[in-house]
């Protein structure tokens, strides 16, 4: 059993290092898909609760999931009954999913899983929530036919799922589009293009010249990512970065 201990350690911390050094939340998903067939499972998905008013699809941090699987989950709105969906939410510690009491959910719920089982070979399940100081987080579904199901196994995926989610934030974090920032003389000049003055006009106003006034709007256009002076000046006010 020591010999079993030592490897799953070794995998988890493996795992754990390769995902310190993913640049990109792709690569983070490959190592948690190549971890968890380590241990037998063939399929993940990997939810985060981030804008839980948000569908189902775009929480999604990862999937390596039969196609055909989650185009049906999805176009038959399969999360709204699926047993394992709730209990990832409201329970901190790992579970499998035999462990749900298919006499206690839906009818609907049971031929979920069912379907899952017989059509998809689904038939092991488990799943790894994480919580924070404001509860659920994300949530790491794992499936497979031969796995490991002893306790030192579902530790590893468990520490693996942690820092995996970890570095997800991270990534997501630095994909997201900075703010653009415009300049005084760039706000100034926008704020005249939304009250409808023409490059000649605000150069009078600014005592600039007309070509200075075309060259700021451009740098603001480019900034704001607008194709249009008027595409620029909506960007501008929503975010805040000139009044109307």
């Amino acid at each position: 059993m020591d010999s079993f201990r030592g490897k799953y350690f070794q995998n988890a911390l493996s795992a754990i290092e390769q995902i310190g050094r993913a640049r990109s939340p792709a690569a983070v998903g490959d190592i948690i898909t190549g971890t968890a067939a380590s241990f037998g499972y063939g399929h993940v998905c990997f939810l985060t609760s981030a804008g839980s008013h948000q569908p189902f699809e775009d929480r999604v941090l990862w999937r390596a999931w039969p196609k055909s699987w989650a185009e049906q989950y999805r176009s038959s709105n399969f999360y709204a009954h699926d047993p394992v969906a709730p209990r990832i939410r409201q329970q901190a510690e790992m579970f499998a999913w035999s462990d749900i009491q298919l006499d206690t959910v839906s009818a609907t719920s049971r031929h979920i899983m069912e379907i899952a089982a017989v059509d998809y070979g689904l038939r092991y399940g488990l799943c790894a929530p994480v919580h924070g100081m404001n509860g659920y987080q994300a949530g790491l579904s794992l499936a497979g036919h031969e796995v490991e199901r002893t306790p030192e196994a579902n530790s590893a995926i468990e520490l693996v799922t942690m820092y995996a989610f970890n570095r997800f934030a991270i990534l997501r974090s630095r994909q997201q589009p900075k703010p653009a920032v415009l300049s005084a003389r760039e706000r100034e000049v926008m704020s005249w293009v939304a009250a409808g003055k023409t490059a000649w006009d605000t150069s009078v106003i600014l005592s600039i010249s007309e070509d200075t006034v075309n060259k700021t709007v451009t740098a603001a256009m480019h900034k704001l990512n607008a194709h249009t002076r008027a595409q620029a000046v909506a960007e501008a006010i929503k975010r805040g970065l000139i009044a109307f």
